[in-house]
């Protein structure tokens, strides 16, 4: 699944593609898309988007939220969810439409927004501001690790209790938003932690790594323009290549990057990883 610095090269793409000009059309598949009841294809709202014109395109965790101006002039949000393999491309009208499309918007200036996912994972929805960030999901989501006031200490408040296993609560986007598996294993990796001892066991200090770690391998996948193991293109149809800067996830049975010991895999709530047996030593409770 995208994570937040897959979503944000998407984002950063958008906006670079200055698409200033009204919606003129809109097509849908019959096909539904994200289930859920925050995605009900009754709910989706997309008929909203016809004359409204493109503004700011913003991120929340692992969502894309794209600002824009209605036909009766009220500011809309377009919600984006990639899902598992989603993708967000814009294209001249003129060119093909590729297999599992769901979802175009056509400009004035005849360039389009298209939505394509396989697994149908992915989700859109159309709504005001107010329903869009204050309602779930982008309600419910936990603090930005990207922002200015994240540290140890925002991060020890949201999961400085949990009993799970520290890469699983890592994943709890209700605690911190747009943190994925790949990005929880390498920021385990980088602060030197084990990922499956109990969140409640960091210290103070551990927490404070663990922060700054979690800024790290983000900042370097956002400027890799995101990970690209199978599905994820970035919104010209481009492959990442933060996953040829992993140290560690993918990699079990590998040598460590930093001892040289053979990475060893694991499996967690259905969910595997990769660690360190050395550099990440087992918790051993006092």
């Amino acid at each position: 699944m995208p994570e937040l610095p897959e979503v944000e090269s998407v984002r950063r793409g958008l906006a670079r593609a200055r698409l200033k000009t009204p919606v003129v059309k809109l097509w849908r598949s019959s096909f539904n898309l994200r289930t859920g009841k925050n995605w009900l294809r009754k709910h989706e709202g997309l008929e909203q988007l016809r004359g409204a014109t493109p503004g700011p395109v913003r991120r929340r965790g692992k969502y894309i939220l794209w600002h824009m101006q209605g036909a009766d002039e009220g500011e809309l949000v377009l919600l984006i969810h990639l899902g598992m393999s989603g993708r967000c491309g814009v294209a001249r009208a003129d060119q093909p439409i590729v297999d599992h499309t769901h979802f175009i918007a056509t400009f004035a200036d005849d360039r389009q927004l298209r939505f394509v996912d396989p697994r149908r994972f992915g989700g859109l929805k159309v709504g005001t501001r107010e329903t869009i960030y204050e309602r779930e999901p982008v309600a419910a989501l936990g603090p930005e690790p990207l922002s200015e006031d994240f540290d140890g200490a925002v991060l020890e408040a949201a999961l400085g209790k949990s009993k799970r296993a520290l890469r699983d609560a890592l994943l709890d986007q209700r605690a911190v938003a747009g943190i994925g598996n790949i990005y929880a294993v390498e920021a385990c990796f980088e602060a030197r932690l084990n990922p499956l001892r109990p969140a409640a066991s960091l210290s103070r200090r551990s927490w404070s790594k663990l922060a700054d770690a979690l800024v790290l391998v983000l900042e370097r996948g956002v400027r890799n323009g995101g990970t690209t193991l199978k599905d994820f293109r970035n919104v010209v149809g481009e492959v990442g290549r933060n996953q040829d800067d992993l140290r560690v996830y993918g990699r079990g049975g590998e040598p460590c990057p930093r001892c040289g010991r053979r990475l060893a895999d694991f499996v967690s709530q259905n969910r595997s990883g990769v660690m360190c047996t050395r550099c990440q030593p087992k918790f051993r409770a006092r």
